[in-house]
């Protein structure tokens, strides 16, 4: 079931303009969140093939002082919150995907992670590449969890399997969806 629902999104493609625009519109809605500007550390990912691009706000968010960006790093079976200074000092890591060196800082001291799917569902259930990284990671801090997807990356139920974490919110181009578990924070 999982992978029928993968291959299914991945099949729809946006187009670069696309992509840009819908990302910034995510970028907007996030940034406005009260949650946001409370936050002191946040994680945000390094966008891979499709994903909502996160770098036009990663580097707004570091010309912040009062904000610290952190992006994961992938050390064996583990996510490593990296703190970052810049997008130039990234190296290919995991999957070609973009990481920072330097050491981790304690996921406990992260307000807010921002985490990429394949799929959410409204529960803010995440379908990811099947490898767990970030339910792994997610068990570790009780950061908000908050879920960048295009509109289409929404579905109605996923299935769900005992150790899925949800997200509390889940932020698209055109709306912002607080998950039942949200409403109990």
């Amino acid at each position: 079931m999982k992978e029928s629902i993968r291959k299914e999104i991945l099949s729809k493609r946006l187009s670069h303009r696309q992509i840009e625009e819908q990302s910034a519109k995510i970028a907007e809605k996030f940034c406005s969140l009260p949650d946001v500007k409370n936050a002191k550390n946040i994680l945000l990912y390094y966008p891979h093939k499709n994903e909502v691009d996160t770098r036009p706000l990663i580097e707004k968010l570091l010309k912040k002082s009062d904000i610290s960006v952190f992006l994961p790093k992938v050390s064996g079976e583990d996510i490593l919150p990296v703190h970052v200074k810049d997008l130039s000092s990234l190296k290919s890591g995991y999957a070609g995907i973009k990481e920072p060196e330097g050491l981790p800082v304690n996921p406990e001291e992260l307000d807010i992670v921002v985490v990429p799917a394949i799929a959410f569902d409204k529960r803010g259930h995440r379908l990811g590449y099947g490898k767990g990284y970030y339910d792994r990671f997610l068990k570790k801090t009780n950061a908000l969890k908050v879920g960048f997807a295009f509109d289409f990356q929404v579905i109605d139920e996923l299935p769900v399997e005992e150790h899925d974490i949800p997200v509390d919110l889940i932020i698209t181009p055109t709306r912002v969806i607080k998950t039942k578990e949200e409403e109990k924070r």
